[in-house]
C-alpha cells in the first residue's frame, strides 16, 4: 500500500519535472534569442552615432 502511493507520488513529480525541464529549455532558448537581438540593436547604435546629424539614413519600418 505504501509502495503503491509512493510510487505515485513518484511518477507524479517526475512528470512535472519533465514539464518544467522543457519550460527551462523554452526560457533559455528565448534568453538567447534576446541577448542576440540585444547585441545587434547595440552595434546598430554604434554604426548611427558615429554618422553625422544631416546623413539620410534608413529607418525600417514594421517587423525585419
Amino acid at each position: 500500500m505504501a509502495d503503491e502511493a509512493n510510487r505515485t507520488a513518484f511518477l507524479e513529480i517526475q512528470g512535472r519535472m519533465i514539464e518544467l525541464t522543457g519550460k527551462l529549455k523554452q526560457v533559455q532558448n528565448q534568453m538567447r534569442n534576446k541577448e542576440g537581438e540585444k547585441k545587434r540593436a547595440f552595434l546598430t547604435l554604434e554604426e548611427l552615432c558615429q554618422l553625422s546629424d544631416d546623413t539620410n539614413t534608413y529607418k525600417s519600418i514594421g517587423r525585419t
